[in-house]
């Protein structure tokens, strides 16, 4: 299979759910986490500088939903090229059913987002959508791209490379106001467990794809 997990990824995607439930519980209950975020927001705000601005504006616009789906759909459009059409399949669906389910959460959720951020930032904070689909996407990379690069120091220097972009989309977004710390956190546990579930699904995916003609001799 080209796209596996192994039982020590699902032992940490199911102690990622666990958390992140958690966190959900604690901030729906408004207990402890209101109080670390409001230190980190207040922490965020001494920060801002003109330049501290144009940096981040640039990390949270590659960060934003509507970019990481197009980072997925370029991936895909390789893997098609390539003759790898189920693994492209795969890897749009899961960005896309991922970003549905964030969604939900964050209705389900119904948390306002902290004072001060920008009127473009609308809707619910909790969990953070633009830090659930940038991982997602890292996490898809992680899992999809860096493996197959032959040079361990490139898959160490790219691997670092795409969570550093993570990393600073997310201080962007504790930077602007536009979501708390505990969104982002759950964010990425969210997004960790998401990914992991979707690769231990592949393989019943793939199974089903090669039933029909147009994928019957397709690598899996």
């Amino acid at each position: 299979m080209i796209i596996s997990v192994k039982s020590k990824q699902i032992r940490r995607a199911i102690l990622c759910v666990i958390l992140a439930i958690l966190i959900t519980i604690l901030v729906k209950i408004n207990f402890i986490i209101p109080v670390i975020d409001d230190g980190v927001r207040y922490f965020m705000s001494t920060t801002q500088t003109g330049l501290n601005d144009i940096v981040m504006s640039i990390f949270s616009f590659l960060g934003s939903p509507v970019v990481d789906l197009i980072y997925i759909f370029i991936l895909a459009g390789i893997l098609l090229v390539a003759g790898l059409r189920i693994p492209a399949i795969w890897s749009v669906l899961t960005i896309v059913i991922g970003e549905i389910l964030a969604f939900i959460v964050c209705q389900l959720v119904e948390r306002n987002r902290p004072i001060g951020h920008l009127l473009s930032d609308t809707g619910y904070s909790f969990p953070s959508l633009h830090i659930f689909s940038i991982f997602t996407a890292i996490f898809i990379l992680l899992l999809l791209v860096i493996p197959n690069i032959t040079s361990s120091r490139s898959q160490l220097i790219g691997g670092w490379a795409i969570i550093l972009v993570g990393l600073m989309s997310l201080l962007s977004r504790l930077y602007f106001s536009a979501n708390y710390l505990s969104d982002t956190i759950a964010s990425i546990l969210f997004a960790y467990a998401w990914v992991i579930l979707a690769a231990s699904l592949y393989a019943t995916l793939a199974k089903r794809l090669t039933k029909l003609s147009i994928f019957k001799n397709e690598e899996i």
